[in-house]
């Protein structure tokens, strides 16, 4: 046999769990000759066509075959075996349903193992026309298949391919039903997921800002010089939650969490500054603060950002502090400013706001503008300070606005996580009616909450 080569990969998982197959899938298990370029190789076959069809009827073994051409390009491919592992909440992945699975085979006579994790559409019909799952999985596709192989190619260019920061696309389809997009699994690299409840310290939020430093720095320093291919490729992107015609579907739920954050406030604040700031404000109007702040995606200053910055979508390797960066379904154009804000609001607590803000801010700041230089471009022309500093004052409200439904969901007990498929039928019903939050009902949580908004009237964001 020629030489085993395993590849570690890494998973797109938007909370860091997979899902549990069931294990009455009809599988294929023999021996079998494999003719290679090396000669002949004996090897178990373990096929379970059931599992892959369970993705998708559109994930078959050809998919499978092209992801190993992927990792290791060659000319005769063949699979010998894949398994399926993993487990996840019921409450994770709403948009997506998560299959975790490891594929053994050869490449010109190479024995290759590679991971890969691969999100699909939900099997509840009514799961997915609840969520508009099919809109956020086209979303994401756009963004790895027309936007992140430009980037790809930018940042080789320049010597600086560590910092696209973000799993590599194997395989997607994406017609509307049949959905899929399969992702590198680095698991096996040392990067893990941050516990959902983690409020982080100094150190660990640094990581997360140096990801994002980076990340964004990638959009600057190409659309400093690549400007028609930049506005080309973004235009890939649509907003997928805050937007006019997504109003309807998001009224009820965005009316209790901000029911819920003017009750932590009268309960923890009562008569504050920030209490009466917020009394009078309606769900609505932080939704359209929300539209204006994400609807700027031809604007001199906007750059791809990841939509969804809280900690379930970032993976740390501890060993030697790196970050990955995760699910991009709510991926835009827009200022930097609303990753780093939403980012700031889920992932940190008080402590940290009143000590170390404007050390975050030059941080951040610092390592965006390092890496737009190792770019080729000049951070002073492309995103000065003065900026930078003017759009903190203009847009970090969104990360209250975003972090008021985030919050809540952090603090929630896992035995008290929503049922995602207890909608029974093909109808979509209203996200409030699944989502059946309450009042938080622990000091510590409305304190969360409540110190979340004081801050941003404090600094006059609001």
């Amino acid at each position: 046999m020629k030489d085993k080569i395993q590849i570690n990969t890494y998973p797109q998982i938007v909370s860091g769990l997979a899902f549990l197959l069931p294990t009455d899938c009809p599988q294929t298990t023999d021996k079998k000759l494999i003719s290679s370029a090396g000669g002949e190789i004996m090897a178990n076959i373990n096929k379970e066509y059931g599992k892959l069809t369970e993705i998708s009827v559109r994930f078959t073994e050809e998919t499978l075959k092209h992801i190993l051409r992927v990792v290791d390009n060659g000319k005769e491919v063949n699979i010998l075996s894949w398994n399926f592992d993993g487990t996840s909440s019921k409450g994770d992945n709403y948009l997506s349903t998560i299959y975790k699975i490891k594929v053994i085979g050869t490449v010109d006579g190479k024995e290759i193992e590679v991971g890969s994790v691969i999100k699909s559409l939900p099997k509840n019909v009514g799961r997915r026309k609840t969520y508009r799952s099919a809109e956020f999985f086209s979303n994401e596709i756009m963004f790895y298949t027309k936007i992140i192989p430009q980037f790809d190619i930018f940042v080789k260019e320049k010597r600086q391919a560590q910092m696209l920061c973000i799993p590599r696309h194997f395989s997607s389809v994406m017609d509307g039903e049949n959905d899929f997009v399969a992702l590198e699994n680095v698991t096996f690299l040392g990067y893990g997921p941050i516990g959902r409840q983690n409020s982080l310290n100094e150190a660990q939020f640094k990581i997360i800002l140096e990801g994002l430093a980076r990340f964004h720095a990638i959009s600057f320093a190409f659309k400093d010089q690549k400007p028609d291919k930049f506005k080309e490729i973004v235009g890939y992107l649509h907003e997928t939650y805050y937007s006019d015609k997504h109003w309807n579907w998001y009224k009820r739920f965005h009316e209790k969490i901000l029911d819920i954050a003017k009750n932590a406030l009268a309960r923890e604040y009562p008569n504050s500054e920030a209490e009466k700031k917020l009394k009078p404000y309606k769900a609505e109007d932080l939704f359209q603060k929300a539209i204006k702040l994400c609807n700027r995606k031809y604007q001199s200053t906007s750059v791809v950002s990841q939509g969804d910055s809280w900690l379930p979508n970032y993976m740390v390797r501890e060993a030697t502090n790196e970050i990955i960066i995760l699910d991009f379904q709510l991926a835009r154009c827009a200022s930097p400013v609303l990753d780093l804000s939403t980012s700031f609001y889920s992932c940190t607590e008080k402590p940290l706001w009143d000590e170390k803000f404007d050390t975050f801010l030059k941080y951040y700041y610092t390592e965006l503008s390092k890496n737009i230089t190792l770019l080729g471009s000049n951070p002073e022309n492309v995103y000065s300070w003065s900026t930078f500093m003017k759009e903190i004052k203009e847009q970090f409200v969104f990360g209250m606005i975003f972090a008021m439904e985030i919050i809540p969901m952090v603090l929630l007990d896992d035995t008290d996580i929503f049922d995602l498929d207890d909608i029974k039928d093909d109808n979509a019903i209203d996200i409030a009616d699944i989502w059946t939050l309450s009042y938080i009902e622990t000091k510590e949580g409305r304190r969360r909450m409540a110190n979340m908004v004081v801050h941003v009237v404090e600094k006059g964001f609001l």
